[in-house]
């Protein structure tokens, strides 16, 4: 079982990378956040004599969940950039209905200490408004979960996920993706909503 793997981004596609271990490439899936963090990395500034210098590229590393695909007769790899995401989509894989896809597109769309949150509070709403799950599998989803995230890593406290909904829905009507509206409300200081949505708009428009 591979645990993660280092290497050298060799290609970026779209929802995956092929990374470049020791001259062997692994195609990994990533999610949308993953993928633009692997795209923004700067090429490394190493010097030619050290051992990890590849020219051009820098070194990262992804941890990796395998799946077989039964239909293809493959192994998928999944990566992630914090052992904490990785262990969170394991538990997510446990919930009956959530598969490898399922729980990674559910990681496309919430931030993990996020989820978190909603899942000790048992914010079944908040998963539905910000996610792509329907209402039956966040509620599965929140009640499964209960009392297996809390020793997960990650910094919880202070985050408001009803004020993080509304503004996620007011990115929405105004023809934002969901991805979009939670890359940018990362980035907002603003402690308001109205604030926090201007603020996003203001960053947006800058895009």
């Amino acid at each position: 079982m591979i645990s993660f793997l280092e290497g050298t981004i060799e290609h970026l596609g779209d929802k995956y990378v092929v990374l470049n271990t020791g001259g062997i490439g692994y195609r990994v899936i990533l999610s949308p956040r993953v993928l633009n963090m692997v795209a923004n990395r700067k090429p490394s500034v190493k010097t030619a004599g050290d051992p990890d210098h590849v020219e051009g590229k820098q070194k990262i590393r992804l941890y990796i969940h395998t799946q077989m695909n039964m239909r293809e007769g493959t192994f998928d790899m999944y990566g992630f950039d914090k052992k904490a995401d990785l262990d969170l989509f394991h538990l997510l894989t446990t919930v009956s209905g959530i598969g490898p896809k399922g729980a990674q597109n559910i990681l496309s769309n919430v931030e993990p200490s996020h989820l978190k949150v909603a899942v000790i509070n048992q914010d079944a709403d908040y998963l539905k408004k910000v996610s792509t799950i329907s209402p039956k599998i966040a509620q599965r989803l929140v009640l499964e979960l209960k009392g297996k995230v809390d020793h997960l890593e990650g910094e919880t406290e202070g985050i408001d996920l009803s004020q993080d909904g509304q503004a996620t829905e007011a990115l929405l009507v105004l023809g934002y993706s969901t991805t979009q509206a939670k890359e940018v409300l990362k980035d907002t200081k603003a402690e308001t909503l109205q604030e926090r949505v201007r603020e996003a708009l203001k960053i947006l428009g800058k895009k």
